[in-house]
């Protein structure tokens, strides 16, 4: 599951428009806020990734959306 981890940094990192742990995002108003944990269903069965948050809940990522399984 790190790929899909590393891919979902990668839409969170576009939605903001800055790298994780970069200075310029300080104060922009478009922050990252942690991550929380979600449940993939995938062949192999159940599997729990980290999947990033957007200050203000404006961050839905689009490889893994609610409800869904891979």
């Amino acid at each position: 599951m790190r790929l899909l981890e590393s891919a979902l940094e990668g839409e969170i990192t576009d939605h903001v428009g800055y790298g994780k742990r970069d200075i310029s995002g300080r104060g922009s108003g478009n922050s990252r806020s942690g991550t929380r944990a979600k449940t993939v269903l995938t062949d192999v069965g159940p599997v729990e990734v980290r999947v990033p948050r957007g200050a203000g809940g404006t961050f839905e990522p689009q490889i893994v959306r609610s409800g869904s399984a891979v």
